[in-house]
């Protein structure tokens, strides 16, 4: 091995080495951290009351008022007040260490923390509406400083609290001190166990956002409210379950205070309202289910009016009529989502019920276990299986209108070609009944006969494939020689025909539009070798493939078109066939990408004189019928 090699890989090794022997340190020291991250539990006694007019010198000078926690109502109430006494006196030798510790609790809404400094008592805010709090971490409330020459009579913290937004069981009344280290160690890193909480979150976080871009942009395009009313419940779900991961609220309002916690409470009502409204446009519950209809109209308005009340009740601190009123939506639309899932399992009159039923109920599942347990988790899960089973309902719902557009555009296709072939026959039966005409009155009973022979043989083949749209193409084939042969008659069978069928097609199994040659094979006929002098009477008609078409070349040595507008041929501008016109029509709703449908050549000899004409026809073979 090179000298320079073998240096630089004993340095790399080196680096490695440290690199793994730092890893090992980090993790010893954050393991040592970890086994404290809560802090040291403090004892404290408590005392309960319904007037905020007491002062801080008031509660100290009535020590009798507090009692354990255990005496106190198992329930809280946002009348209340908590005057919350800790006692340090067994962890004044460990507060000596430091002078700087942090106090950690449950998170409260209103909050103040009292403490001696130059002899005087203050007092310091603390709370969740407290906007001026700030941390860096999502789910606990951050440290309260504090220090120990400021411990009231050197040894007590006392707290005032008050717990408004919902009620809560007292049993989270628990209290904590911590050193700054550790408070950092919280504040800024996550354990497994919060990683474990987080990802959920985020994952839902993610899925929400695909999903609401996905369906406003379907909504903008399509200007369908199911998507609209969808986009918003999935956004509504998000600022509701998830709005702190992003500090949504705060970056809203400015910080968490009553105004972004307001728009968070309404996010509950916000979502249901929108889920209703999604129902009724997805469903068509106006069309399909009326008595349905009714309930959730009904149900609308009554959320709406469940925002203007709590949103006052907000504005005025009437905080129990907020948690009653939320109360009373709860029970709203648990009775509707269980009634309503009863009635779509026995009135649903397509699959698109059954997305409703499936979605409702996983998130009503989630719903209870987030009321009950308390576990944001469940309403996650819940939330994300609905939104997940109701964009699956989405796509179906498109899926199954796509396939109606299809089948209706199917359908008109069909008809409006079978409106266009229908007016070629009278077309075409009126040319033959003057051919007929002209052979009686020219006394020629004998072709005559044949003539009238011939044609009811036609159209007898006419009749019996009028419901048809397309026929193979040997069938077509055969038509046209029974047409050829018919109008050969008046020729007196002075003219020489030819089909050539090219070597890759099957004339047996390629299907082609019925009667789409037909025209231009009359047109050359009528036009063009009727008035033809001699016996040199040549038609010619081929067919070959070319990519997704067949290519159709009708050819005569006529008289041309230059000789046949003087006879006013039907090829003039001002005077085109019906069957013509009809034809290019037809071929246009065949293929209507294709630019030139029919081409049309004037065909010389090298004298430059007309030597007949070339019609030149793309049939396309990928038709939908």
């Amino acid at each position: 091995m090179p000298p320079l090699i073998a240096t630089m890989s004993k340095k790399i090794l080196n680096i490695f080495c440290v690199l793994f022997l730092f890893g090992i340190h980090q993790f010893e020291a954050y393991g040592q951290q970890k086994l404290n991250r809560s802090g040291t539990q403090l004892p404290f006694k408590i005392y309960k009351t319904t007037t905020d007019m007491m002062s801080i010198d008031d509660i100290i000078k009535s020590d009798t008022l507090f009692a354990s926690v255990e005496n106190l109502t198992k329930k809280t109430h946002p009348d209340n007040v908590y005057w919350v006494k800790i006692d340090l006196t067994k962890e004044l030798e460990t507060l000596k260490k430091d002078s700087l510790w942090y106090l950690r609790s449950h998170h409260y809404d209103y909050a103040s923390i009292f403490y001696v400094e130059n002899g005087t008592l203050k007092e310091k805010t603390f709370g969740r509406f407290d906007s001026t709090l700030k941390t860096n971490s999502i789910l606990y409330a951050p440290g309260i400083p504090f220090r120990t020459n400021s411990l009231i009579e050197k040894r007590f913290i006392y707290l005032k609290l008050q717990y408004v937004y919902s009620i809560q069981s007292t049993d989270f009344l628990k209290f904590y001190y911590s050193s700054n280290v550790t408070e950092q160690l919280k504040g800024n890193y996550y354990s497994w166990n919060d990683v474990k909480i987080l990802i959920p979150k985020y994952l839902f976080t993610g899925i929400c956002l695909i999903v609401f871009v996905l369906t406003i942009s379907f909504f903008i395009t399509s200007r369908k409210k199911e998507f609209l009313f969808y986009s918003l419940y999935v956004f509504w779900l998000f600022i509701y379950l998830n709005g702190d991961v992003f500090r949504v609220n705060n970056r809203f309002f400015g910080g968490f205070n009553v105004a972004s916690y307001w728009f968070q409470q309404i996010a509950q009502v916000l979502i249901n309202l929108c889920y209703v409204l999604f129902v009724c446009h997805y469903l068509m519950t106006q069309q399909e289910y009326p008595k349905l209809h009714r309930v959730l109209k009904a149900i609308a308005y009554a959320l709406i009016a469940i925002v203007i009340m709590d949103t006052a009740f907000f504005y005025f601190d009437f905080f129990i009529g907020h948690i009653q009123i939320m109360n009373v939506q709860r029970i709203i639309m648990t009775l509707f989502g269980t009634g309503g899932m009863i009635y779509l399992i026995l009135h649903a009159k397509n699959r698109l019920a059954y997305f409703i039923v499936c979605g409702s109920f996983s998130y009503m599942i989630g719903a209870l276990g987030l009321l009950f347990l308390n576990k944001t988790t469940y309403m996650i899960t819940g939330a994300t299986l609905e939104i997940t089973i109701f964009a699956l309902g989405l796509a179906y719902k498109i899926n199954q209108e796509q396939k109606e557009k299809l089948y209706f555009q199917r359908e008109s296709f069909i008809n409006n070609n079978k409106a266009l072939r229908a007016q070629i026959n009278p077309h075409f039966i009126f040319n033959s009944l003057g051919s007929i005409q002209q052979l009686i009155l020219s006394n020629k009973k004998e072709s005559a006969i044949q003539y009238l022979s011939k044609f009811s043989s036609l159209t007898r083949n006419l009749l019996e494939n009028s419901i048809e749209t397309t026929l193979v193409l040997s069938d077509e084939i055969n038509l046209l020689k029974k047409y050829i042969e018919l109008e050969s008659l008046r020729f007196d069978n002075n003219l020489d025909y030819k089909i050539d069928i090219a070597k890759e097609i099957d004339p047996y199994t390629l299907e082609i539009p019925m009667l789409i040659v037909q025209p231009f094979v009359e047109n050359a006929i009528i036009r063009g070798l009727i008035h033809k002098e001699g016996n040199d009477k040549q038609l010619t008609i081929s067919f070959s493939k070319e990519d997704t078409c067949i290519l159709c070349v009708v050819e005569d040595n006529g008289i041309g078109r230059a000789a046949s507008i003087k006879r006013k041929s039907i090829y003039k501008n001002d005077q085109n066939s019906r069957g013509i016109e009809v034809t290019q029509k037809r071929l246009q709703l065949l293929a209507p990408l294709e630019k030139e449908t029919v081409t049309i050549i004037d065909k010389v000899d090298r004298s430059g004189n007309p030597s007949g004409t070339m019609v030149v026809l793309k049939i396309p073979t990928n038709m939908v019928f």
